[in-house]
């Protein structure tokens, strides 16, 4: 293929005199924008609104952008998929069928049948488990896995996240949003981007213009746009003691995030909206529904809003607090690209209603979830080691005090690093963080590299990861959180997906003036931090103890594997394994060379 930005900056030049001509450059266009990391939603903007200038229809536009994403995505799969020929598995997952769905355009939910396409009400849209062409779609709408994450908990159709075209009479879309969102006896002030005065008017005059209202319109168009202010100005109302008119709403939108992106948080947190606008540039508005009687409540209620916003990973800007804030209005050119309505009352039907569901579903705790959302068994979790360990769950491992405890742990590690069998078990290559609570930095160094060289295995493997907490004053669950933490920025900056936290001892988790201040039992509190690592992270948690030493930790633990001494034989093990999700192994002897285990 010939150079992408080449092909873009040919199209956006030429002009197009025959149609075919123009669908065929759109289509190639559109290929070379994905080649250059151009989400679905900058393409349609960008040569979209050249194609349709040039006189195709939004829904050929459209179509052909999201058949030209889907080429790309199948050329992808057809070079991978020569790779792995022999696997069946990948030859089934591109079927003529599969590869026809997927080439089938996304339509624009909340769009309802016999509606024309833009203005519309919208609606949280109910999925079931993701399919291949809807992730397809969720790629193509450039959506990262915070965005994904978040479709997925709360069950958000990411169909819903296609910005619907302007309605064929856009140049409306200010009196569709003063006529939803004012009473005709208030006044609203509007005026054109980066002046210093604007315009008061009466709304309904403004409602009442009908067909002049789009010449209106046309003269505030400009290189920067056109603003109104999110809540009135003035009342009609003879109640003067009466100024909730002035606290209505608070506008919300955050530009560093794609508009695809700014749409699932708004969906997936069940936000009060008024309405939603299209800036004509790089965000979405939405107008949210603050409903206060006065500035101390309105003050209190956009608090609780911009907090549960932040806490959620949205920042907002706190300039947009003002209830005079200026906001973009629908209906005019901000530097040739449409600032239009693109929807009315989605989400819960006010602030108190949406306060009450934050507050039972925004908590972190896990939502209610139902059988019939599942359609069939989902694939469990990634096994670590073969009929004994899966990600997710955790493992305990009991032996003798002084038996080798550590050492058969730092084995385990070093055996799940390079795939190789512990204690006669199949063991699967993944990433470990070995938590050391109780040796110096040299002396844990020293044994790993003396079992490795006992093993014939490189030691130094990157895949082995560990942290020195000995003597840290740390309480269970802040020793958890820390744990997680250093997990997930590994993953985001250091390219390593931990997936088993070996903790060794369990015990020294406790020898700190700060777990000696909890309440509780010690053996709750460290099944509480094995607990939060899991839920935190996904990993498998591995750690060792004496025999009958925390028997509430054997009962909680998905997979027990115990050594109890041979009578009479000195060094010799017998081996029982005990698993909540694989069948109990026979009993089989071992023995200790050091530095360890020989089934």
């Amino acid at each position: 293929m010939e150079n992408a930005r080449k092909i873009l900056n040919e199209f956006i030049k030429n002009k197009f005199s025959d149609q075919n001509e123009l669908k065929k450059e759109l289509f190639k266009a559109g290929v070379a924008a994905l080649d250059e990391g151009w989400t679905f939603m900058d393409a349609t903007f960008q040569l979209g609104g050249k194609a349709r200038d040039e006189g195709l229809s939004a829904d050929e536009v459209e179509t052909i952008l999201r058949n030209a994403f889907s080429e790309e995505k199948r050329r992808t799969e057809r070079e991978e998929e020569q790779k792995a020929a022999a696997q069946a598995a990948s030859q089934s997952a591109q079927t003529p069928q599969a590869q026809a769905a997927a080439a089938q355009p996304g339509v624009a939910q909340g769009v309802a049948p016999g509606m024309a396409p833009g203005y519309t009400t919208m609606g949280p849209t109910v999925i079931s488990p993701i399919s291949a062409t809807m992730m397809q779609q969720m790629i193509a709408l450039g959506l990262d896995n915070q965005s994904l994450e978040l479709l997925q908990n709360f069950k958000i159709d990411p169909e819903a996240l296609s910005i619907p075209w302007p309605a064929s009479d856009w140049r409306k879309d200010f009196a569709k949003l003063l006529a939803a969102t004012f009473k005709p006896d208030e006044t609203i002030e509007f005026k054109i981007s980066n002046t210093p005065k604007g315009s008061r008017e009466l709304v309904s005059n403004i409602i009442g213009q009908d067909e002049a209202l789009k010449k209106i319109m046309k003269q505030l168009d400009s290189p920067d746009g056109a603003l109104l202010t999110i809540n009135a100005v003035g009342s009609g109302n003879a109640d003067a003691t009466d100024e909730s008119w002035r606290y209505r709403y608070v506008v919300v939108d955050n530009p560093k995030m794609t508009l695809a992106k700014q749409l699932a948080y708004y969906k997936a947190l069940n936000l009060p909206c008024a309405a939603l606008v299209n800036t004509g540039a790089n965000s979405v508005q939405a107008w949210i529904k603050i409903e206060a009687t006065d500035q101390e409540e309105y003050n209190e209620r956009v608090d609780f809003l911009f907090q549960t916003l932040e806490s959620q990973g949205f920042k907002v800007d706190e300039g947009n607090r003002n209830p005079n804030q200026m906001v973009r209005m629908p209906g005019v050119l901000r530097n040739g690209k449409q600032q239009y309505l693109i929807a009315l009352e989605q989400g819960a039907k006010n602030f108190t209603e949406w306060r009450e569901w934050a507050e039972y579903s925004l908590d972190g705790k896990p939502l209610i979830e139902l059988a019939s959302d599942s359609e069939e068994a989902p694939k469990k979790d990634v096994t670590i080691i073969e009929n004994v360990l899966r990600a997710g769950e955790f493992f305990l491992f009991t032996a003798p005090p002084k038996s080798g405890k550590s050492l058969a742990l730092l084995d385990m590690a070093l055996s799940i690093c390079y795939g190789e069998d512990w204690f006669g078990n199949t063991t699967n290559e993944n990433d470990v963080l070995f938590i050391n609570m109780e040796l110096t930095k040299s002396v844990f160094l020293n044994r790993l590299f003396t079992l490795g060289e006992k093993r014939k295995l490189q030691a130094n493997t990157p895949k082995f990861g560990f942290l020195n907490l000995r003597g840290t004053a740390l309480s269970p669950l802040e020793i958890a959180q820390l744990i997680a933490k250093r997990i997930q920025g590994a993953k985001k900056l250091e390219n390593h997906d931990y997936k088993v936290v070996v903790i060794d001892p369990i015990s020294a988790v406790l020898h700190n003036p700060k777990s000696a201040r909890l309440s509780g039992s010690p053996h709750q509190n460290l099944m509480q931090m094995v607990d939060s690592i899991i839920a935190l992270t996904g990993c498998a948690v591995v750690t060792s103890c004496n025999i009958n030493e925390y028997p509430y930790l054997e009962a909680r633990a998905d997979s027990v594997m115990s050594l109890s001494p041979v009578e009479g034989s000195l060094n010799m093990y017998q081996i029982n394994g005990s698993f909540r999700e694989f069948p109990k192994t026979l009993a089989k002897e071992c023995s200790w060379i050091y530095p360890r285990f020989i089934v």
